[in-house]
């Protein structure tokens, strides 16, 4: 199984008042012509897919039209993550009619914290991959945050919560682990 890991995209966004829409969609056509000549299986997107939370429509419709794209490509599973820059519930709107073309979204930190571990399947309906799809995570994702807390405290008490999302999720995959399936986490 080939996998392709990449993030930052970014699309949208402008360097000072020049339009970047080109880039963008040259940098989607070169993706896409290494999926394909490489026959990508599955292809890994760690968040900042939009520079900003409510990107300009051009931006969106490179997003849609990228995706669409890959349904007729070698890739069978996409998984999208969202990042710092992204608005969660942006990405999370179309998530279940994305679902249903193996196009998986996790735009936030979810509340059942299981969600955030996909079990790849074959055409046989057999697990093959397992990711942890971490997005990026917030403090209010985290429920660490005291009032009044000092800086280096919240700090602290943020990489704790940080740590042990990850480790929940590890702790969740390990029976896959056990069955020799691979797994991957990915986060933002």
């Amino acid at each position: 199984m080939k996998i392709l890991h990449t993030s930052d995209w970014h699309l949208g966004q402008r360097l000072l008042q020049m339009d970047r829409h080109e880039e963008f969609r040259l940098a989607l056509d070169w993706l896409y012509s290494v999926i394909e000549k490489e026959e990508i299986e599955v292809l890994l997107v760690a968040g900042d897919i939009f520079d900003i939370g409510n990107p300009p429509n051009q931006a969106r419709q490179l997003y849609y039209r990228f995706l669409r794209r890959l349904l007729g490509s070698t890739c069978r599973h996409i998984v999208i993550t969202g990042g710092n820059h992204d608005s969660p519930a942006m990405l999370n709107a179309p998530r279940e009619l994305l679902e249903s073309f193996n196009i998986h979204v996790i735009g936030a930190a979810t509340d059942n914290i299981e969600e955030e571990l996909l079990v790849l399947k074959n055409d046989k309906g057999a697990p093959e991959l397992v990711v942890a799809a971490v997005p990026f995570l917030r403090d209010r994702d985290l429920r660490i945050t005291k009032v009044g807390e000092e800086q280096q405290s919240r700090q602290a008490r943020l990489q704790e919560g940080l740590q042990q999302h990850y480790q929940t999720l590890a702790d969740l995959a390990q029976p896959y682990a056990d069955q020799g399936l691979p797994i991957i986490a990915m986060g933002h």
